[in-house]
């Protein structure tokens, strides 16, 4: 069983161009916006506060350290108030970052040193299918318990919502998008993308097994993916997302809050007994 990457098939070289330009732009608005948010919570804006005086470059630094902790990475702090939302939040944030490596691993792959082929490219492409569809269930479970059963504490407006739309489709049409590669090249093994395969045999089925609707579609969704991706990377920064890279910070300075009360109260114990 072989397999081998195939990055911006049926894409025409021009549009191929238009995308990596575009996604420049999207990164350097991420990164300006980032940078401006990260200015204000310095200054004690947009927080409670407690960020207030650490300056830019600390506050970046425990942000992209802090991300990679159990508090983050596992959803230490929801865990106690609800497992089901623990869980389900824990797919997000696994499957976007596995999906973000994924994206640069093909981008190294493609213009520095290709390494994915044969059983890394199968393994590959299953590790990014699982970590999407763990991402685009939970993503469904947080909408639905927004917009369908939604509990009377949660005030909802559109805009709170944004970045789960954004990622919602983001994820949709990817999966599509695989698909439809999937079904008309008909790879070994089917590239072990199961997911992408259902969803190119719904989308199969829906086209009536015509290869140049197919094809048609193809091209469509991957303009439209590529807008989808570039919004959301640049949106992120003035979204309520971007508190994911200050939840961590805070719970790590709370924690450090604690620590020093402990200590303080464990020191003055000490010293009442030493009297």
């Amino acid at each position: 069983m072989t397999g081998q990457a195939q990055d911006f098939w049926n894409v025409p070289g021009e549009l191929v161009v238009a995308f990596y330009i575009l996604g420049v732009i999207a990164v350097i608005v991420f990164f300006v916006g980032f940078w401006i948010r990260i200015r204000r919570w310095s200054e004690g804006e947009d927080t409670d506060g407690s960020l207030k005086g650490l300056g830019p470059a600390r506050l970046i630094w425990l942000s992209i350290t802090k991300f990679f902790s159990p508090d983050c990475l596992l959803a230490k702090r929801v865990f106690p108030r609800s497992r089901m939302r623990t869980i389900f939040l824990i797919g997000i944030v696994w499957g976007t970052v596995i999906l973000f490596l994924g994206t640069v691993g093909r981008s190294f792959n493609t213009h520095i040193y290709q390494f994915l082929s044969n059983r890394a490219w199968l393994t590959f492409s299953a590790v990014l299918d699982i970590a999407g569809l763990y991402a685009l269930i939970g993503i469904i479970y947080f909408l639905s318990r927004r917009y369908i059963r939604k509990p009377e504490r949660i005030v909802s407006g559109f805009q709170d919502s944004i970045f789960l739309l954004l990622l919602f489709l983001i994820l949709v049409t990817g999966f599509v998008i695989e698909g439809i590669r999937i079904v008309i090249l008909n790879p070994p093994a089917l590239d072990w993308s199961f997911v992408g395969y259902t969803f190119g045999m719904i989308t199969y089925l829906a086209a009536g097994g015509n290869t140049a609707v197919l094809q048609s579609t193809y091209l469509t969704l991957e303009v439209i993916h590529g807008a989808f991706a570039m919004s959301f990377v640049a949106y992120i920064p003035f979204s309520k997302g971007l508190h994911l890279f200050a939840a961590q910070i805070t719970t790590y300075l709370a924690a450090e809050r604690k620590r020093d009360w402990q200590t303080a109260v464990a020191g003055a114990a000490k010293a009442e007994l030493a009297k």
